[in-house]
């Protein structure tokens, strides 16, 4: 083992029990399952605030709206539709590392923040976008895996007023 390897185990906490997560990410633990799409019509939509664990497609085969800010041929990816009833601060948190679009018609939509879950609670990493009313393309590329966590909140979610 390298230096550098011993040096990111050491690094990694030691979770004996998954971490609570407050607002809006507390039904990240709830179950779903979804394939994502390999073209814009089609598909599937998920809802704000459920997470499902998607099926991904090798990156070669899918047909994205948009061509993605990293690794457009690399790993694994997937589409996914998001609706949006009213302008809102979106997160979207994926379990492993993939990079994460945005897609409004065919224009990419630029990110606004980029963080971490909190240590133990299995959120790797969450993209923030403010984005208006419509639909929208959430597009997912560079996976390793085969398959990989997801969900959308809007910032507000379950905040108090």
């Amino acid at each position: 083992m390298t230096m550098f390897a011993a040096l990111l185990l050491a690094a990694a906490p030691v979770c004996a029990d998954p971490a609570l997560l407050g607002e809006p990410w507390t039904s990240w633990t709830q179950s779903g399952e979804a394939k994502a799409g390999v073209q814009v019509q089609g598909a599937p939509t998920l809802i704000l605030g459920k997470p499902v664990m998607a099926a991904l497609t090798p990156a070669a085969y899918v047909q994205f709206a948009a061509a993605p800010g990293k690794g457009a041929k690399e790993g694994h990816g997937g589409l996914f539709g998001l609706s949006l009833k009213a302008a809102a601060r979106i997160g979207i948190a994926l379990s492993g590392p993939a990079w994460v679009d945005v897609v409004t018609g065919t224009t990419p939509v630029a990110s606004i923040e980029h963080g971490h879950g909190p240590d133990c609670s299995g959120i790797r990493k969450i993209v923030w976008f403010d984005l208006p009313a419509g639909r929208h393309i959430i597009q997912i590329v560079g996976s390793k895996d085969a398959s990989i966590r997801i969900m959308t909140a809007d910032a507000k979610a379950n905040q108090p007023l």
